[in-house]
């Protein structure tokens, strides 16, 4: 199956595009999860928020991008239908998404935050920056390193 990655088409299963590999049968065996996390990179975790909290969040977001000229109206709102033309929209900082009681319960709540001080073995932190972005339809970020912008002097770090 070809995938459309910004401007590139890749092959799903190729050498550059596969699926990503589940990590919630680690879930009880923390140093396993380390392990993969060395080995692949990342974890792939289903689950681990409340559903409705995650919900809560969409809400709020789809009203910011709907005040925003992001949502197009002829679609139903919770269908999240970009507006033609749509260029996305950078939600983070100090904006009144990202410092939302509803936000902040997913992003830094006991869910996300007890995983990973059981998982770094370790007590957590978080920024109080939130990066929050909306990408377009056939956009994309662009690959890009988290750590020159979040490491701060440290590469102990997860996004």
């Amino acid at each position: 199956m070809q995938l459309t990655m910004g401007k590139r088409e890749l092959e799903l299963g190729g050498k550059y595009l596969g699926r990503l590999r589940e990590s919630n049968d680690l879930l009880e065996y923390p140093a396993d999860l380390r392990e993969r996390m060395e080995e692949e990179g990342y974890l792939l975790i289903r689950g681990l928020h409340r559903r409705t909290s995650v919900e809560a969040v969409r809400d709020r977001m789809l009203a910011a991008l709907d005040a925003n000229g992001q949502i197009d109206r002829s679609a139903p709102v919770p269908l999240a239908v970009a507006a033609p033309g749509g260029r996305g929209a950078f939600l983070g900082g100090s904006k009144e998404l990202t410092r939302s009681e509803e936000f902040l319960h997913v992003v830094e709540g006991p869910e996300v935050m007890s995983w990973f001080a059981r998982f770094l073995r370790a007590d957590v932190l978080t920024f109080d920056y939130k990066w929050l972005r909306v990408v377009a339809p056939g956009e994309f970020t662009g690959a890009h390193y988290d750590v020159v912008y979040m490491g701060r002097g440290t590469h102990n770090l997860f996004t």
